[in-house]
């Protein structure tokens, strides 16, 4: 279950869409169950990193989901499929994204909270959310 929010920046007219929550693929599952589905969901190198850590650990979980991220140097928003693999609650994989423009560590925002952002299009801090186009899905 999740939800879509769009931005459209008042300048330039460019818009875009940030998923947040699970659907679709992408949601929480033991790593054993992602792994029998033989579908590659995740980045390669995600996806290479879950098959190394189940040959040499118990069973583990996964808790996967769109979240959105902003850099905090650029405050350009990114929509990324988060990875969390656990063994009895310990973290034993987390992912980490970087800004595509400054390489910056991205931080999780609360996109629900966001009221504006720098539009990727234009470079102004003219990107603003659109609360006619939120979308709901299971």
């Amino acid at each position: 279950m999740g939800k879509a929010y769009t931005y459209r920046c008042d300048r330039c007219g460019f818009e875009d869409q940030f998923n947040e929550g699970h659907g679709f693929l992408i949601h929480p599952q033991s790593l054993h169950s992602y792994l029998q589905k033989r579908e590659v969901l995740f980045h390669h190198k995600t996806h290479n990193l879950l098959k190394h850590l189940a040959k040499q650990n118990s069973p583990l979980f996964i808790d996967a989901g769109f979240k959105t991220y902003k850099c905090p140097h650029c405050r350009l928003l990114y929509d990324k499929v988060s990875v969390t693999v656990t063994d009895n609650k310990k973290v034993l994989h987390k992912s980490e994204f970087r800004c595509s423009n400054c390489r910056a560590r991205l931080k999780l925002t609360n996109i629900h909270r966001l009221k504006m952002a720098v539009c990727p299009a234009c470079g102004k801090n003219t990107f603003r959310f659109d609360p006619r186009k939120m979308v709901l899905w299971d």
